[in-house]
């Protein structure tokens, strides 16, 4: 998946600017509906050529009269473009919005956040750039994911700063995706804000889940990792709300330097204060962005990462809480944990090292982030 890109240059010809150019791909075919549809023709079927579809992909060929309509020649990579893909023209760039052939679909719903985690994936440049979202097109994309996906991910930064709109987007999930499943990543804090959390809870998607990070069992050292005040506090009357309305919940403890030698006492305060919680995963780091501006605070090798996983996981299971462990490589792992490990690096991210080819047990194993590939090695 990982040879599958999500921006493919191109020239791109915008003439009816009144009409949407997010579009589902169709490839060398006709269709009777076409108005959400993006049609790909290859020279040797330019006869399919035809009006109607919210716009074109050329390759090798560009019809002679070709007013009035939105499309795109010259187009990089355009051979890993499949039917039912969802695009959008977007200048000089086709962005590719979703893929048909994955399981690790996501709608980013805004770039901002109202945390600033010090070892987030993004930057503080991403995350600060003033990119307003558009409403209109997030549920225009909701429109044109096809209603037989299996799973789709709302992500961030925060899409909970949205508010109110982002129970309109729910909405349209519900609505568009009756058979989705759905993870909502978000740092819980909106939702201390009970009234909203009750308005929220009753337009949610059948299959719902929201994935919440907890980085310590107290304010002082949740906060220094999050860099924002009270967010502690927020994020736990957030969940507890949230389990008030029957919501499902994931918690996410991210191990870092910072709070590695503390994963028990997380695992035994959840235990007390949250434990009806559906799952709690915890999660190695992903060093891009902010994590790598501070790996010199926040890096911790897996090796000794994982020595403290045990006893705050049998914590867990001894107070009837299911447990998980995200982005560890198997051979990272206690083996008596092995049965937690997920694959859960996205298709695109998953890398594995040379010597990894001859291992039998690879098959089962999740793979490294790029970005982590050789920080267990040399922290750099």
């Amino acid at each position: 998946m990982s040879n599958r890109p999500f921006f493919l240059k191109s020239n791109i010809v915008i003439n009816n600017s009144s009409v949407s150019t997010i579009g589902k791909v169709i490839i060398n075919k006709n269709i009777e509906d076409k108005s959400n549809y993006i049609q790909v023709l290859e020279k040797e079927s330019k006869e399919l050529f035809t009006d109607g579809y919210l716009g074109y992909i050329f390759i090798d060929w560009c019809p002679s009269e070709i007013d009035n309509k939105n499309y795109a020649i010259n187009v990089n990579c355009v051979e890993t473009l499949k039917d039912y893909d969802v695009i959008e023209f977007d200048k000089e760039y086709i962005h590719v919005l979703y893929r048909d052939d994955s399981d690790d679909n996501f709608i980013q719903v805004t770039n901002q956040c109202n945390s600033n985690c010090i070892m987030c994936p993004d930057s503080d440049f991403v995350r600060n750039t003033d990119k307003s979202y558009d409403l209109l097109r997030l549920e225009r994309i909701i429109d044109c994911i096809p209603d037989d996906t299996k799973n789709v991910c709302i992500t961030g930064g925060e899409p909970g700063i949205l508010k109110y709109d982002l129970i309109k987007i729910l909405k349209k999930c519900k609505e568009c995706l009756p058979n989705t499943n759905f993870l909502l990543l978000s740092n819980g804090r909106v939702f201390s804000d009970f009234k909203f959390t009750e308005e929220f809870s009753k337009v949610l998607p059948y299959n719902f889940k929201i994935a919440i990070p907890l980085y310590a069992d107290n304010a002082i050292l949740h906060d220094l990792i999050t860099r924002a005040d009270g967010s502690f506090y927020e994020t736990i009357s957030g969940i507890k709300n949230l389990l008030s309305q029957k919501v499902r919940i994931e918690i996410r403890v991210v191990v870092l330097k910072m709070n590695y030698l503390e994963l028990e006492k997380i695992s035994q305060y959840i235990a007390k204060e949250i434990k009806n919680v559906e799952i709690v995963n915890f999660m190695a780091l992903e060093m891009s962005g902010n994590a790598y501006i501070n790996r010199d605070n926040i890096w911790i090798d897996f090796s000794k990462a994982t020595s403290k996983l045990y006893p705050a996981i049998i914590t867990l299971i001894k107070s009837g809480i299911n447990t998980g462990i995200y982005n560890f490589p198997l051979c990272k792992v206690d083996k008596r944990l092995f049965s937690l490990c997920r694959k859960s690096i996205s298709d695109y991210k998953i890398r594995f090292k040379d010597e990894c080819q001859n291992c039998t047990i690879k098959e089962f194993c999740g793979g490294y982030f790029g970005s982590t590939l050789n920080f267990d090695e040399d922290g750099e």
